[in-house]
């Protein structure tokens, strides 16, 4: 499923499924980097994107 996600004041769009029971993988691309993260739930999957998208940005 697509969710957005801001990041410095930019929305982005990422998409976000789950891998296994306990396991939820976060892709997009933020200025030109491919991001793909782990979380255990889709929330904190996005979180964690969210996270490395900005250290991306700084």
């Amino acid at each position: 499923m697509e969710r957005t996600v801001r990041v410095w004041n930019e929305d982005v769009e990422v998409s976000v499924y789950q891998k296994s029971k306990s396991v939820w993988v976060a892709v997009g691309t933020y200025l030109g980097h491919h991001i793909e993260v782990k979380g255990r739930s889709a929330s904190s999957a996005l979180a964690l994107w969210r996270d490395a998208a900005r250290y991306k940005g700084n």
